[in-house]
């Protein structure tokens, strides 16, 4: 939710906290937005805007978790990048947070290699900042490469490890509803694949292989 400055100070004095406070909490705090007055009528208002579109990505938390702390199962949202998607602690894979999505997280305790991927990545990200690269970066260009590989691999006639996995995360079985699984589990079901390829792209005759690719992709279309 987006507010103007006058909607703004409502929202702390009725939490008790300070502006500069939760400016520092939450991402989207002081956006602007065209169909927001400036608030110089003094008159609160506010506009709803989807997480990842407002500020960052953003995930359904964990139930399980959130319970645990606060004692109520309760649906909760993050800001959570698609790195940090795995609850280490139950073993699930954060979904979008998405109103039409009927689905919070998928179940990866059977995917061991998921939950290694997104340990291992903390050390990827360490490499990266070592040698002068964004993280966010990383992953984005490696996320990008392996999205490519997955819908080049439709047909799957070859394809052992990914369709495994995919059946997996939708229960066992994708069974008629595949096309559909095949959108909401891909991010997970790749994981492991994009961490090993940022990985490599730290690698510089690699990155500039991958980069060079792109370049004759788009040129080709």
């Amino acid at each position: 939710m987006l507010l103007n400055a006058p909607g703004r100070q409502v929202l702390a004095a009725v939490c008790g906290i300070e502006e500069d406070v939760l400016a520092r909490a939450l991402p989207s705090w002081g956006q602007q937005d065209a169909k927001l007055s400036d608030g110089k009528d003094g008159v609160p208002a506010a506009a709803w805007r989807t997480g990842s579109a407002a500020a960052r990505q953003a995930a359904f938390g964990c139930r399980l978790c959130a319970a645990r702390r606060t004692g109520t199962a309760v649906r909760v949202v993050r800001y959570t990048p698609r790195w940090e998607r795995v609850c280490a602690r139950h073993r699930r894979w954060l979904l979008d947070a998405d109103a039409d999505q009927p689905l919070e997280h998928l179940d990866v305790r059977g995917l061991p290699e998921v939950v290694a991927a997104q340990q291992r990545w903390s050390g990827v990200a360490r490499r990266a900042v070592r040698s002068g690269a964004e993280p966010e970066k990383v992953f984005a260009l490696a996320h990008a490469v392996v999205a490519r590989w997955w819908e080049q691999a439709l047909s799957w006639e070859r394809e052992v490890i990914w369709p495994r996995r995919l059946h997996q995360v939708a229960g066992g079985n994708a069974g008629t509803e595949l096309e559909w699984w095949r959108i909401v589990g891909r991010d997970a079901v790749v994981f492991p694949e994009v961490v090993a390829v940022a990985d490599a792209l730290l690698d510089p005759d690699m990155a500039e292989l991958v980069w060079r690719g792109r370049a004759a992709a788009a040129a080709a279309r």
